[in-house]
């Protein structure tokens, strides 16, 4: 006849050394052995116990403390026992470094706290200078047009500066990059910043120093020069004005040429 019931794939199936000799009629708790060597149950439920060819329930009938086994009614001297474990308890392995994948580790279960501290957050160097260190995790990008795009294939943070004509040690990588202050500033530019038509703007569309106290410009104007309505316009001369290049004054304004 085939075999009926539960697989027999929980580890061994045994009978433990029988008790019965030892009843006497008061004795509630005794010593369980194997082979004469002690036994320690996983638990009562992993028991199936029979005195007087009754089955015991668990729990109830009698507990497990170790390797003992407690009755709740002293077992009668001439009550038969027998007691089959069903099945041991297999001591469950370390798994193999490496073996442990992400979709096995239920979400949330690493906790922050639990992280190696040196590897919490990102660090941020300047010019390969740490200036924060690791452990930051928030990067605030502050100021209209400051944004950032996330490069998912090179795992990088792309970071855009609203008016990305600024190069490295305050130089201008374009000829159209001004400053503002409130006021327009444009040095060295190829086309005036801003209207930068009222006093307190300063625009330099060409060459201009200012060394030593001594201003120092071009003779040759290549470009257009407009002088708007109600300013006054210098020319440090003599100058010469080019075939391409314009000089207009508007009506009720006047250029002076020193």
């Amino acid at each position: 006849m085939a075999y009926l019931g539960r697989g027999l794939d929980r580890g061994n199936y045994l009978k433990l050394d029988d008790l019965q000799p030892q009843f006497d009629g008061s004795t509630t708790t005794f010593n369980l052995t194997s082979g004469g060597q002690a036994f320690y149950p996983g638990s009562s439920y992993s028991l199936l116990v029979s005195l007087a060819g009754v089955i015991q329930e668990p729990e109830s009938a009698f507990t497990i403390d170790q390797n003992q086994i407690i009755f709740a009614t002293p077992p009668g001297g001439t009550e038969s026992f027998f007691c089959l474990v069903l099945g041991v308890p297999l001591a469950v392995g370390i798994p193999a470094e490496g073996s442990v994948t992400s979709n096995i580790i239920s979400n949330s279960s690493v906790t922050f706290e639990k992280l190696d501290p040196n590897a919490r957050g990102v660090g941020i160097q300047s010019g390969g200078v740490t200036i924060a260190g690791a452990g930051v995790t928030q990067l605030n990008f502050v100021g209209t047009g400051n944004t950032f795009v996330y490069n998912a294939s090179t795992k990088t943070v792309d970071i855009a500066i609203q008016g990305g004509g600024v190069g490295a040690g305050g130089t201008w990588n374009a000829n159209g990059v001004g400053v503002y202050t409130g006021r327009s500033v444009g040095v060295n530019t190829t086309t005036v910043i801003g209207t930068a038509h009222s006093e307190g703007a300063l625009q330099v569309n060409g060459n201009i120093a200012i060394v030593e106290g001594a201003l120092l410009t071009h003779k040759t104007i290549d470009g257009q020069v407009n002088i708007p309505a109600n300013k006054n316009g210098l020319l440090i001369g003599p100058v010469s004005v080019g075939t391409a290049a314009t000089i207009d004054v508007a009506p009720g304004s006047v250029l002076v040429i020193v």
